[in-house]
């Protein structure tokens, strides 16, 4: 289903803080990208203005429309089975034993080794399906290196070499069996559901943020040529008014580089068919 674009964010979604969960399938894949905010990001500078005695708020722009991910059908009473079905607080315990063999990353484990899983992988996917960033970050490492560039004959380009500080975020993405991840989100979607409906939306619009988180990355284009950035105050942003206008998930994809990206949505790509039932082109 879509939900009503009008009057989404409730008070607890405001004060909730944005956390990374890898149990999630739709976290999983994109994870990477959170990654990213914890450096020296070239963003959009905002103005600072004065601030008015009276504030209207701003109405959240309508989403783009995403899929429906089919529910799995219940099986016959003969057969059905006489495992419990998993909570809030035993969830953790079952992810973290069902996604254990997943990935020998460290990464992967660290994440893995939060608490309140569901409910931080839920909010992940609120944020990165309209296209932002979460910016409250887990105890995960970011990338050492700090992001660099390069000016040449007075023109500043983004340094290529700053892709590979994200080589092994990529690759532990791409180990990941999308099969697997598919089968995790049908046992666990009815509390992804339930913790999405605590942020004020519907219940059952949690597979259309998810399919619409996947599609965003999926629309991130892999630039093969320099990118070219121009100085702005005290931050870098993207010279060409097209990349600039993109999301802040997807420009700040763009920072992994080409290569990177390509094996990000190869990812997204297959777990977007697996969840949805369609056949890989």
């Amino acid at each position: 289903m879509q939900s009503n674009p009008e009057n989404r964010i409730s008070p607890r979604q405001r004060r909730s803080k944005s956390y990374w969960g890898w149990v999630t399938v739709g976290a999983i894949v994109i994870i990477g990208v959170y990654f990213l905010s914890n450096g020296q990001a070239p963003t959009t500078e905002v103005a600072l203005t004065a601030t008015p005695s009276v504030e209207m708020p701003k109405p959240e722009p309508e989403l783009p429309p995403a899929a429906d991910i089919p529910r799995k059908p219940e099986p016959p009473a003969a057969v059905v089975s006489e495992e419990p079905p998993p909570t809030l607080e035993t969830s953790d315990q079952e992810l973290r034993e069902g996604l254990s063999t997943q990935s020998s990353s460290v990464l992967f484990n660290t994440a893995l080794a939060n608490e309140n899983l569901i409910e931080r992988s839920v909010s992940i996917v609120d944020v990165l399906s309209r296209g932002a960033l979460p910016f409250k970050a887990l105890p995960i490492t970011p990338p050492s290196e700090k992001f660099s560039v390069h000016t040449i004959d007075g023109e500043h380009y983004m340094n290529v070499e700053s892709y590979h500080r994200y080589d092994s975020y990529a690759q532990t993405i791409s180990e990941l069996d999308s099969q697997t991840l598919t089968r995790t989100f049908e046992r666990f979607r009815p509390l992804l559901e339930q913790s999405y409906a605590g942020l004020g939306y519907p219940a059952d619009d949690f597979d259309n943020a998810l399919i619409r988180a996947l599609d965003r990355v999926l629309a991130t284009p892999q630039l093969r040529k320099p990118i070219v950035l121009k100085k702005k105050e005290s931050v870098y942003i993207y010279a060409n008014t097209e990349i600039e206008q993109l999301t802040e998930m997807q420009k700040l994809l763009l920072r992994m580089g080409p290569d990177n990206i390509a094996l990000i949505q190869a990812q997204a790509k297959d777990l977007r068919d697996a969840l949805l039932g369609t056949t890989p082109n």
